[in-house]
Protein backbone atom coordinates (compact mmCIF):
# COMPACT_ATOMS: atom_id res chain seq x y z
CA UNK A 1 0.00 0.00 0.00
CA UNK A 2 2.89 2.39 0.46
CA UNK A 3 4.40 1.84 -2.60
CA UNK A 4 1.00 2.12 -4.26
CA UNK A 5 0.03 5.72 -2.23
CA UNK A 6 4.08 6.81 -3.12
CA UNK A 7 3.08 5.90 -6.51
CA UNK A 8 -0.10 8.21 -6.67
CA UNK A 9 1.49 10.93 -5.33
CA UNK A 10 4.56 11.23 -7.73
CA UNK A 11 1.79 10.53 -10.67
CA UNK A 12 0.09 13.68 -8.94
CA UNK A 13 3.19 15.83 -8.78
CA UNK A 14 4.56 15.54 -12.04
CA UNK A 15 1.50 16.27 -13.67
CA UNK A 16 1.06 19.29 -11.56
CA UNK A 17 4.85 20.26 -13.04
CA UNK A 18 3.49 20.01 -16.75
CA UNK A 19 3.43 23.26 -17.99
CA UNK A 20 0.55 22.20 -20.49
CA UNK A 21 -1.68 21.12 -16.86
CA UNK A 22 -0.86 25.13 -15.88
CA UNK A 23 -2.03 25.76 -19.34
CA UNK A 24 -5.22 24.37 -19.40
CA UNK A 25 -5.98 25.75 -15.67
CA UNK A 26 -5.25 29.41 -16.24
CA UNK A 27 -7.47 29.01 -19.56
CA UNK A 28 -10.27 27.60 -17.87
CA UNK A 29 -10.31 29.82 -15.18
CA UNK A 30 -9.83 32.37 -17.97
CA UNK A 31 -13.19 31.33 -19.44
CA UNK A 32 -14.89 31.03 -16.43
CA UNK A 33 -13.98 34.37 -15.24
CA UNK A 34 -14.23 36.35 -18.24
CA UNK A 35 -17.31 34.92 -20.02
CA UNK A 36 -19.73 36.34 -17.58
CA UNK A 37 -17.63 39.59 -17.54
CA UNK A 38 -18.86 39.98 -21.50
CA UNK A 39 -22.09 39.24 -21.36
CA UNK A 40 -25.23 41.75 -22.39
CA UNK A 41 -27.94 39.71 -21.81
CA UNK A 42 -29.09 37.66 -18.75
CA UNK A 43 -31.98 35.43 -20.63
CA UNK A 44 -34.06 35.32 -18.14
CA UNK A 45 -31.65 35.02 -15.26
CA UNK A 46 -28.95 36.99 -13.94
CA UNK A 47 -26.38 33.78 -13.33
CA UNK A 48 -27.00 31.78 -16.07
CA UNK A 49 -24.53 32.78 -18.34
CA UNK A 50 -21.65 32.24 -15.48
CA UNK A 51 -23.43 29.17 -14.39
CA UNK A 52 -22.76 27.71 -18.36
CA UNK A 53 -19.30 29.16 -18.59
CA UNK A 54 -18.40 26.89 -15.27
CA UNK A 55 -19.84 23.79 -16.36
CA UNK A 56 -18.71 23.97 -19.98
CA UNK A 57 -14.99 24.95 -18.76
CA UNK A 58 -15.26 22.21 -16.05
CA UNK A 59 -16.72 20.05 -19.11
CA UNK A 60 -14.42 20.87 -21.88
CA UNK A 61 -11.03 21.24 -20.56
CA UNK A 62 -11.37 18.73 -17.49
CA UNK A 63 -11.70 16.42 -20.14
CA UNK A 64 -8.54 17.37 -22.14
CA UNK A 65 -6.72 17.66 -18.59
CA UNK A 66 -8.00 14.36 -17.43
CA UNK A 67 -6.81 12.77 -20.84
CA UNK A 68 -3.55 14.75 -21.77
CA UNK A 69 -1.80 14.76 -18.11
CA UNK A 70 -2.47 11.01 -18.13
CA UNK A 71 -0.87 9.98 -21.50
CA UNK A 72 2.18 12.24 -20.39
CA UNK A 73 2.37 10.72 -17.60
CA UNK A 74 2.24 6.81 -18.38
CA UNK A 75 4.53 7.25 -21.29
CA UNK A 76 6.88 9.61 -19.34
CA UNK A 77 7.38 6.01 -17.83
CA UNK A 78 7.94 3.73 -20.46
CA UNK A 79 10.40 5.93 -22.30
CA UNK A 80 12.13 6.54 -19.35
CA UNK A 81 12.67 2.71 -17.95
CA UNK A 82 11.60 3.85 -14.44
CA UNK A 83 8.30 1.93 -15.22
CA UNK A 84 10.87 -1.30 -15.18
CA UNK A 85 12.28 -0.35 -11.86
CA UNK A 86 8.75 -0.20 -10.13
CA UNK A 87 8.30 -3.76 -10.70
CA UNK A 88 11.97 -4.58 -9.67
CA UNK A 89 10.53 -2.95 -6.71
CA UNK A 90 7.73 -5.47 -6.33
CA UNK A 91 5.03 -3.13 -7.70
CA UNK A 92 2.25 -5.66 -9.71
CA UNK A 93 1.29 -4.16 -13.09
CA UNK A 94 -1.96 -4.10 -11.81
CA UNK A 95 -1.40 -1.79 -8.79
CA UNK A 96 1.06 0.05 -11.14
CA UNK A 97 -1.71 1.17 -13.31
CA UNK A 98 -4.20 1.84 -10.90
CA UNK A 99 -2.03 3.89 -9.09
CA UNK A 100 -1.11 5.75 -12.11
CA UNK A 101 -4.41 6.45 -13.06
CA UNK A 102 -5.26 7.38 -9.32
CA UNK A 103 -2.65 10.16 -9.15
CA UNK A 104 -3.59 11.52 -12.69
CA UNK A 105 -7.04 11.60 -11.47
CA UNK A 106 -5.99 13.73 -8.46
CA UNK A 107 -3.80 16.26 -10.06
CA UNK A 108 -7.56 16.55 -12.22
CA UNK A 109 -8.59 16.94 -8.82
CA UNK A 110 -6.59 19.86 -8.09
CA UNK A 111 -7.62 21.57 -11.10
CA UNK A 112 -11.26 20.94 -10.51
CA UNK A 113 -11.25 22.21 -7.02
CA UNK A 114 -9.28 25.42 -8.42
CA UNK A 115 -12.30 26.10 -10.95
CA UNK A 116 -15.09 25.43 -8.77
CA UNK A 117 -14.79 28.04 -6.19
CA UNK A 118 -13.81 30.32 -8.96
CA UNK A 119 -16.85 29.25 -10.83
CA UNK A 120 -18.87 29.89 -7.87
CA UNK A 121 -17.35 33.34 -7.36
CA UNK A 122 -18.23 34.38 -10.92
CA UNK A 123 -22.13 33.41 -10.16
CA UNK A 124 -22.60 35.16 -7.32
CA UNK A 125 -20.97 38.19 -8.81
CA UNK A 126 -23.83 37.92 -11.71
CA UNK A 127 -26.25 37.60 -9.06
CA UNK A 128 -25.13 40.41 -7.76
CA UNK A 129 -24.76 42.31 -10.73
CA UNK A 130 -28.31 41.17 -11.93
CA UNK A 131 -29.45 42.61 -8.69
CA UNK A 132 -27.63 45.96 -9.65
CA UNK A 133 -29.12 46.16 -13.14
CA UNK A 134 -32.57 45.75 -11.64
CA UNK A 135 -32.52 48.67 -9.61
CA UNK A 136 -30.39 51.30 -11.50
CA UNK A 137 -31.73 50.07 -15.10
CA UNK A 138 -28.19 49.92 -16.49
CA UNK A 139 -26.69 46.91 -18.57
CA UNK A 140 -26.30 43.75 -16.45
CA UNK A 141 -22.95 43.23 -15.74
CA UNK A 142 -20.88 40.67 -13.01
CA UNK A 143 -20.36 42.44 -9.84
CA UNK A 144 -17.03 43.94 -9.76
CA UNK A 145 -15.62 42.95 -6.47
CA UNK A 146 -16.26 39.45 -7.57
CA UNK A 147 -14.81 39.64 -10.75
CA UNK A 148 -11.76 41.40 -9.41
CA UNK A 149 -11.18 38.32 -7.42
CA UNK A 150 -11.44 35.84 -10.13
CA UNK A 151 -8.98 37.37 -12.51
CA UNK A 152 -6.79 38.33 -8.83
CA UNK A 153 -6.96 34.14 -8.86
CA UNK A 154 -5.07 34.06 -12.24
CA UNK A 155 -2.84 37.03 -11.91
CA UNK A 156 -1.86 36.60 -8.40
CA UNK A 157 -1.13 32.78 -8.55
CA UNK A 158 1.40 33.41 -11.86
CA UNK A 159 2.82 36.03 -9.86
CA UNK A 160 3.62 34.15 -6.61
CA UNK A 161 4.76 31.31 -8.57
CA UNK A 162 6.92 33.59 -10.21
CA UNK A 163 8.41 34.97 -7.16
CA UNK A 164 8.17 31.19 -5.41
CA UNK A 165 10.67 30.11 -8.40
CA UNK A 166 13.11 33.02 -8.05
CA UNK A 167 13.44 33.73 -4.01
CA UNK A 168 12.56 30.02 -2.88
CA UNK A 169 14.08 27.81 -5.37
CA UNK A 170 10.24 25.98 -5.85
CA UNK A 171 9.03 25.13 -9.46
CA UNK A 172 7.12 27.96 -10.77
CA UNK A 173 4.06 25.50 -12.49
CA UNK A 174 3.19 23.42 -9.32
CA UNK A 175 3.58 26.40 -6.83
CA UNK A 176 1.87 28.95 -9.05
CA UNK A 177 -1.28 25.99 -9.42
CA UNK A 178 -1.17 25.81 -5.58
CA UNK A 179 -1.19 29.44 -5.51
CA UNK A 180 -4.07 29.28 -7.74
CA UNK A 181 -5.96 26.86 -5.27
CA UNK A 182 -5.61 28.44 -2.54
CA UNK A 183 -6.97 32.44 -4.05
CA UNK A 184 -9.96 30.47 -5.45
CA UNK A 185 -10.96 28.74 -2.58
CA UNK A 186 -10.25 31.89 -0.06
CA UNK A 187 -12.33 34.37 -2.53
CA UNK A 188 -15.33 31.77 -2.80
CA UNK A 189 -15.80 33.23 0.65
CA UNK A 190 -16.05 36.83 0.24
CA UNK A 191 -19.91 37.62 0.76
CA UNK A 192 -21.05 34.11 -0.27
CA UNK A 193 -24.86 33.03 -1.07
CA UNK A 194 -24.43 29.16 0.54
CA UNK A 195 -27.91 28.17 -0.63
CA UNK A 196 -26.76 28.94 -4.22
CA UNK A 197 -23.31 27.00 -3.58
CA UNK A 198 -25.31 23.97 -1.80
CA UNK A 199 -28.04 23.98 -4.84
CA UNK A 200 -25.04 23.83 -7.72
CA UNK A 201 -22.56 21.50 -5.85
CA UNK A 202 -23.99 18.26 -6.94
CA UNK A 203 -24.15 19.32 -10.63
CA UNK A 204 -20.44 20.33 -10.63
CA UNK A 205 -19.78 16.84 -8.25
CA UNK A 206 -21.61 15.55 -11.54
CA UNK A 207 -19.47 16.98 -13.69
CA UNK A 208 -16.16 15.52 -11.79
CA UNK A 209 -17.16 11.99 -12.51
CA UNK A 210 -16.44 10.98 -16.31
CA UNK A 211 -13.01 12.06 -16.36
CA UNK A 212 -12.28 9.35 -14.20
CA UNK A 213 -13.37 7.28 -17.17
CA UNK A 214 -11.50 9.59 -19.17
CA UNK A 215 -8.17 9.19 -17.31
CA UNK A 216 -8.58 5.37 -16.92
CA UNK A 217 -9.33 4.98 -20.86
CA UNK A 218 -6.06 7.16 -22.06
CA UNK A 219 -4.03 5.43 -19.50
CA UNK A 220 -4.72 1.88 -21.50
CA UNK A 221 -4.08 3.37 -24.44
CA UNK A 222 -0.75 4.83 -23.40
CA UNK A 223 0.24 1.16 -22.27
CA UNK A 224 -0.74 0.01 -25.51
CA UNK A 225 0.39 2.67 -27.60
CA UNK A 226 2.66 5.57 -28.26
CA UNK A 227 1.25 9.50 -26.75
CA UNK A 228 -0.36 10.55 -29.90
CA UNK A 229 -2.03 7.56 -30.69
CA UNK A 230 -3.35 6.94 -26.80
CA UNK A 231 -4.63 10.74 -27.00
CA UNK A 232 -6.17 10.61 -30.10
CA UNK A 233 -8.39 6.81 -29.04
CA UNK A 234 -9.08 8.88 -25.84
CA UNK A 235 -10.14 12.38 -27.61
CA UNK A 236 -12.22 9.75 -29.72
CA UNK A 237 -13.73 8.04 -27.14
CA UNK A 238 -14.58 11.29 -25.68
CA UNK A 239 -16.02 12.31 -28.65
CA UNK A 240 -18.40 9.26 -29.43
CA UNK A 241 -19.69 9.47 -25.25
CA UNK A 242 -20.72 13.23 -25.59
CA UNK A 243 -24.62 11.98 -26.48
CA UNK A 244 -24.31 10.11 -23.11
CA UNK A 245 -22.24 13.45 -20.90
CA UNK A 246 -25.19 15.28 -21.37
CA UNK A 247 -26.62 13.47 -18.44
CA UNK A 248 -23.73 15.04 -16.49
CA UNK A 249 -24.00 18.62 -18.07
CA UNK A 250 -26.53 19.89 -16.01
CA UNK A 251 -26.87 23.54 -16.76
CA UNK A 252 -30.84 23.34 -17.63
CA UNK A 253 -31.80 21.50 -14.99
CA UNK A 254 -30.82 24.59 -12.55
CA UNK A 255 -32.38 27.24 -15.31
CA UNK A 256 -35.42 29.02 -13.15
CA UNK A 257 -34.55 27.91 -9.53
CA UNK A 258 -34.17 24.49 -10.95
CA UNK A 259 -32.62 21.89 -7.76
CA UNK A 260 -30.32 18.91 -8.56
CA UNK A 261 -29.99 15.83 -6.06
CA UNK A 262 -27.20 13.67 -4.63
CA UNK A 263 -29.35 11.29 -5.12
CA UNK A 264 -29.57 12.07 -9.03
CA UNK A 265 -25.36 12.98 -8.49
CA UNK A 266 -24.89 9.49 -7.26
CA UNK A 267 -27.19 7.67 -9.29
CA UNK A 268 -24.70 9.02 -12.19
CA UNK A 269 -21.89 7.67 -10.61
CA UNK A 270 -23.55 4.14 -10.23
CA UNK A 271 -23.71 4.61 -14.19
CA UNK A 272 -20.33 5.03 -14.48
CA UNK A 273 -18.61 2.12 -13.06
CA UNK A 274 -19.09 -0.44 -15.51
CA UNK A 275 -17.74 1.65 -18.05
CA UNK A 276 -14.65 2.75 -15.61
CA UNK A 277 -14.31 -1.04 -14.52
CA UNK A 278 -13.98 -1.81 -18.19
CA UNK A 279 -11.42 0.65 -19.03
CA UNK A 280 -9.36 -0.74 -16.07
CA UNK A 281 -10.11 -4.51 -16.98
CA UNK A 282 -8.70 -3.65 -20.47
CA UNK A 283 -5.62 -1.40 -19.29
CA UNK A 284 -4.23 -4.33 -17.03
CA UNK A 285 -4.60 -6.91 -19.50
CA UNK A 286 -2.80 -4.74 -21.86
CA UNK A 287 0.09 -3.91 -19.21
CA UNK A 288 0.25 -7.41 -17.80
CA UNK A 289 1.15 -8.89 -21.46
CA UNK A 290 3.33 -6.09 -22.53
CA UNK A 291 7.39 -6.58 -23.05
CA UNK A 292 7.65 -2.81 -21.24
CA UNK A 293 11.39 -3.11 -21.83
CA UNK A 294 11.33 -2.84 -25.97
CA UNK A 295 9.44 0.28 -26.28
CA UNK A 296 12.69 2.38 -23.89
Amino acid sequence: MRRFLSIVKTTALEALSEPLALLLTVSAMTFAALVPAMHYHQFGESSRMARDAGFSALFMFGAAYSIFMTVKGVRREIESGTISMAFAHGVSRRAFFLSKAAGSYAAFLVFAFTLIPLSLTAVNGAEIGGRVAMSTGSVARMWGPSLSIAVAAIVASLFAGAVADRFFRCRFVPSASLCALAISVAGMFYRPDFREIARLAPAFAALLMPPAVFTLVAAASAFRWKANAAAGISVLVFALWLPLLGNYYLSDALSHGGKVSWLYAAASLAALLPLAAAAAIAGIWTLEGKDITGER
